[in-house]
């Protein structure tokens, strides 16, 4: 059984691994056969305030871990 602690390290794998999958497809989606369409240009510009945000939730779990421990 994992403890507290190490679940929260998990969980914040986890984000990570989501914020290198959403890089990977900002890359792939630029691709030439697709960049002319325009879901695809929303969709980049989307991206680096997603992860932004994900960055600003991680940080504030991560403190707040922090603390309780």
């Amino acid at each position: 059984m994992l403890k507290t602690n190490e679940r929260s390290e998990v969980k914040l794998i986890a984000v990570s691994l989501i914020c290198a999958a959403l890089l990977v497809i900002g890359h792939l989606i630029l691709a030439k056969s697709l960049a002319d369409k325009l879901w695809v240009e929303y969709l980049a510009a989307a991206i680096p305030f997603l992860l932004f945000g994900i960055g600003v939730f991680a940080v504030k779990f991560a403190l707040a871990n922090d603390k309780c421990s």
